[in-house]
């Protein structure tokens, strides 16, 4: 067993059964995702942050354990010790003190750590604070909004074995536990080892293994079905924080997990990275990423949620570091500005890249903007578009005309109308999905009615002429008009070939 340095293994019960019981605790107590939200009265256990602290005190200062535990985990404020031994009994306030969770302050206990109930779950990080007092270098950082966003698109079918790089505080890991045989949380942060360690037996899942490394070392020689990384991605000239900062040029840390996960993958597996990446001076970034894929033998699809210039991007971030140090933000600004001058770094993208394995046929590359939104879990959409875009690949204009198409139940066409002589007239439509990659379009007329005679039924190419014949159109000259837009109708979702069934 590791050294008990505290900042090296800050949490540990001292006995195997103390886990169980601390669950029966909160569980007891009420501190979990439901019981938290209906206690501050919040739709998520995450509103909290926003919620101002005079409010907060007034709702959990009614003497009862589940108060006590809102204050010490969620809003880092004191109890007395009174206090905290009734919200923990029957277990002992020293266990959770020894384990690390609490800490003695004179008259009060303190959280030493954050602790959230998410989902099914209590996830176990360190206190923002913690950076503002000088203790980052091993900063284990919360459940941010770029975890929820891969955790929301994750392909959640079953798994194998499973890696989650860089885990941090392992949730990804713990989420993927109930659809993968075994789950690899691997990070080169120690203290993000044994906090994820920690939080995995908390939680009762015993087939979750937490292990130290850079990057692929801890599994070398091991295949995967599915690997999920939010890496310290942020393309920054530092290396104080190791959450963020990787330590490498530019986006290099992103590049080299695509160039080496196909080593990793069983036939067939997918890699999903949540990430950023640099904009160059004189080249698309679509053509730069593109070359990071060539001979890895994986499709890969680059799907872009934002961007920012280079100045936005690293006030954005500076500030994320230094928000009560504003003396020091100029200095670092300039600093962070030559470091992209010098690199030639004009923007920055984030967004999802997903890979997969595939030794048979050519592979493919897509690079473009994402939707606007996910509308609930989006993995198996995503896997979902994957298998349209070996559709696509395989049928081209001469054989999609001879594919039967229908329309995904989870399309929907939108229109607004304003009043005219008689009744209405539509003044705009458009397309929208309402479930996973919630992609929208304009449908004119043409579109609309195309696609409503979609019913699979019969052929595209007989459909396509009746529309041709009813507008007067040229039907050679229709006719590739159409299949333009139906082949990014078909990479979107909104049309469905045959033998494709929509996710439920």
């Amino acid at each position: 067993m590791p050294d008990r340095n505290r900042t090296e293994w800050p949490l540990e019960f001292a006995q195997p059964s103390d886990y169980a019981r601390a669950r029966r605790v909160l569980d007891g107590a009420g501190f979990t995702d439901r019981g938290v939200a209906e206690a501050l009265g919040l739709e998520s256990v995450r509103e909290a942050a926003a919620m101002p602290m005079p409010h907060l005190l007034r709702l959990t200062g009614r003497g009862r354990p589940l108060g006590a535990l809102i204050r010490l985990f969620l809003m880092g404020v004191a109890v007395s010790p009174n206090d905290a031994s009734k919200a923990l009994a029957p277990m002992a306030l020293e266990a959770w003190i020894d384990a690390g969770l609490l800490e003695a302050d004179g008259e009060v206990v303190r959280g030493a750590v954050q602790l959230l109930p998410l989902k099914d779950l209590r996830v176990a990080f360190d206190l923002p604070q913690k950076i503002r007092q000088g203790r980052s270098a091993n900063y284990v950082m919360g459940v941010g909004s770029s975890t929820l966003t891969l955790a929301n698109a994750t392909i959640r079918r079953h798994s194998r074995r499973t890696l989650d790089l860089g885990t941090g505080c392992g949730l990804l890991a713990f989420l993927a536990a109930p659809h993968s045989r075994h789950v690899a949380a691997v990070d080169r942060n120690r203290r993000a080892v044994n906090m994820a360690a920690f939080n995995a037996r908390l939680n009762g899942l015993e087939n979750v293994e937490a292990r130290e490394g850079d990057l692929f070392e801890p599994v070398s020689g091991e295949r995967f079905d599915l690997v999920v990384s939010n890496p310290p991605f942020v393309v920054s000239p530092e290396s104080h924080f190791i959450y963020r900062d990787s330590g490498m040029k530019g986006d290099e840390i992103t590049r080299k997990i695509v160039r080496q996960v196909p080593g990793f993958l069983e036939e067939g597996g997918f890699c999903q990275v949540l990430c950023n990446w640099a904009h160059v001076a004189g080249q698309p970034w679509q053509q730069r990423l593109a070359a990071w894929f060539e001979g890895t033998g994986c499709d890969a699809w680059a799907m872009r949620s934002d961007t920012l210039d280079a100045p936005q991007y690293a006030a954005k971030w500076i500030k994320h570091t230094e928000r009560d140090e504003d003396r020091q933000f100029d200095r670092r600004f300039d600093e962070w500005m030559a470091y992209y001058d010098r690199q030639r770094i004009e923007a920055v993208s984030g967004g999802l890249i997903t890979l997969r394995r595939r030794s048979i046929g050519a592979a493919w590359f897509r690079a473009d903007d994402g939707p606007p939104k996910m509308l609930g879990p989006a993995g198996e959409a995503i896997a979902r578009a994957f298998g349209l875009r070996d559709f696509l690949a395989s049928h081209g204009d001469e054989s999609l005309p001879a594919q039967r198409l229908q329309i995904s139940p989870e399309a929907r066409l939108v229109q607004r109308a304003k009043p005219h002589a008689g009744g209405w007239a539509i003044e705009h439509s458009h397309l929208e999905m309402t479930r996973g990659l919630a992609y929208t379009g304009d449908a004119d007329p043409y579109v609309a009615a195309l696609i409503g005679r979609c019913d699979g039924t019969r052929p595209l190419a007989d459909l396509i002429a009746e529309l041709a014949s009813a507008t007067n159109e040229d039907p050679a000259k229709f006719t590739p008009a159409c299949l333009r837009i139906v082949r990014r109708l078909i990479e979107c979702g909104f049309l469905l070939p045959e033998g494709f069934a929509d996710p439920g």
